[in-house]
C-alpha cells in the first residue's frame, strides 16, 4: 500500500498510539492494531471492508504471530480493525486510542484531524491544538529516524 497505508504509516500509529498511551489501556493490542488495521486493503482508495478482513486474519495468526494474546486482547483487537473506519468511538479506553492514533496521521493524505471527531480526550487536545500541524511535521521526521 505504499506510503498512504503501509508501513510507514503503521510505524506513526504505533508511535501515536504509544504518545496517547494512558494507565489502564493494553499497549499489546494498541501496537498490534497499528499494524494490523489496514493490512488487509485492497487498495489505498475507499476500501470499507479492510477492516473487518483485517479482523479475519486475526483469526488467522491467533495461535501463531498472536500466541501470547489472551482471548479479551484478541477480542479488543478485533473489534478496534473492524470498526476503525465505521465508529468514532467505543468507550472502551484501549479502543479508542487505537482509533486516535490512526486518525492523528491523516495529514498524510492532507486532511487534519478534526476534534470532535476523536475518541480520547487527549487525543481531541492534541489535534486541536493551533500547531498540530508543525507537531505532527517533526512527528514524522523523528519517526523516520
Amino acid at each position: 500500500m505504499g506510503r498512504t497505508h503501509g508501513v510507514e504509516h503503521w510505524d506513526r500509529v504505533a508511535r501515536f498510539g504509544q504518545l496517547l498511551y494512558q494507565e489502564g489501556a493494553d499497549l499489546d493490542v494498541i501496537l498490534a492494531f497499528a499494524y494490523l488495521h489496514d493490512s488487509e486493503r485492497m487498495n489505498n482508495g475507499r476500501d470499507i471492508n479492510h477492516g473487518k478482513r483485517a479482523s479475519r486474519l486475526i483469526d488467522t495468526i491467533r495461535h501463531t504471530k498472536l500466541q501470547n494474546m489472551t482471548d479479551e486482547q484478541i477480542a479488543k483487537l478485533k473489534k478496534a480493525c473492524e470498526l476503525h473506519t465505521i465508529a468514532h468511538r467505543t468507550g472502551d479506553l484501549t479502543i479508542d486510542i487505537c482509533f486516535d492514533a490512526d486518525r492523528m496521521d491523516l495529514l498524510r493524505v492532507w486532511n487534519r484531524p478534526l476534534p470532535h471527531r476523536m475518541a480520547t480526550h487527549r487525543g481531541a487536545e492534541l489535534v486541536a491544538d493551533p500547531n498540530y500541524e508543525d507537531f505532527y511535521r517533526k512527528f514524522v521526521r523523528e519517526t523516520k529516524q
